[in-house]
């Protein structure tokens, strides 16, 4: 990476964990400002084919993996090992958890959120993985073909250009 790429992926790294701050240490529950709103678009939602199981809780859930998911990627791109992530989304939802119960009087620590939040953490090494993999490959392969004295891209005959193509008389 260049060094204006990892300074951009810094400072998006650095808003990142602000938001992710400010959001677990608000002093309120970040959603009461909209809860009727949310409560009105799960009932419409509802009322146009979304199962009734999934209600609010199950929606804050998958939200919670959401917003670990950068953590996760974060922590995998810094750190390149696998349980980094896990054992960092782990660590950070039980403080951020604890903190909620112990300083803040309007919001709770739940175990739930842990949960959520480890397995979003996980889920963005994940996803890591499977881009740094993917990276690496086209990497291998690139070089593989310099080193043969083989373009990178594909020979019309492959590509199906008929005007390359021999022909037996």
């Amino acid at each position: 990476m260049t060094k204006p790429h990892v300074r951009f992926a810094a400072i998006l790294a650095v808003a990142y964990l602000l938001a992710l701050v400010l959001i677990a240490f608000w002093p309120t529950p970040v959603d009461r400002p909209v809860s009727g709103s949310l409560t009105g678009l799960i009932g419409w939602l509802h009322a146009h084919g979304m199962p009734s199981f999934i209600g609010y809780n199950k929606i804050e859930f998958g939200a919670n993996i959401l917003l670990f998911m950068p953590f996760g990627y974060i922590v995998a791109a810094w750190t390149r090992k696998w349980w980094h992530p896990l054992a960092a989304g782990l660590a950070a939802s039980f403080l951020i958890e604890l903190g909620q119960e112990l300083l803040l009087p309007n919001r709770f620590g739940s175990f739930l959120d842990v949960v959520a939040n480890t397995a979003g953490a996980a889920l963005g090494a994940v996803i890591f993985a499977v881009l740094h993999s993917m990276h690496l490959r086209r990497r291998l392969s690139a070089a593989t073909a310099g080193n043969h004295g083989l373009a990178a891209t594909p020979e019309p005959e492959a590509t199906g250009n008929a005007s390359r193509r021999s022909t037996i008389a």
